[in-house]
């Protein structure tokens, strides 16, 4: 758990760090535009981020004990780009840590650092999904 905790610490520093609020919009379009993305042939239905308004794909993929997620909407970099800057900063967390240390930890931290002001109550429901489905697939990964 110390994994999440350390990257929950940094990226609280990050945001502790921004001056204007514009600032975390700027700081999550980055985010979306560095990502990798995934390849599109994992984009399957079943991997639908349900709830969110923009098309969000998030592909499980379990490893010698870690949770590892493949994540990206439709039209990747280009559109829309805070839903997907959203979905990278959740990764940044729990990207390759084991199930039992996601479960262990508490969403709450993305309304701790102020995420959830500002957020238009779609892109609030969207990520609300995003978290949902992460910790459902650690659930079921925990238990293998």
């Amino acid at each position: 758990m110390s994994d999440i905790i350390s990257r929950q610490q940094e990226i609280q520093t990050i945001f502790q760090s921004f001056q204007d609020p514009d600032d975390k919009w700027k700081y999550l379009m980055r985010l979306s535009k560095e990502h990798p993305g995934m390849d599109e042939s994992l984009k399957a239905e079943k991997f639908i981020v349900q709830g969110c308004a923009a098309r969000m794909f998030l592909v499980p993929e379990y490893k010698e004990g870690f949770l590892y997620f493949h994540m990206d909407t439709e039209g990747g970099a280009e559109s829309p780009l805070i839903s997907r800057g959203l979905g990278a900063l959740a990764l940044k967390i729990y990207n390759g840590v084991s199930p039992r240390d996601i479960l262990s930890t508490d969403p709450q931290f993305f309304q701790n650092i102020g995420l959830n002001v500002g957020l238009s109550p779609t892109r609030a429901n969207g990520f609300a999904s995003l978290l949902k489905q992460i910790y459902l697939y650690a659930r079921v990964f925990s238990a293998l």
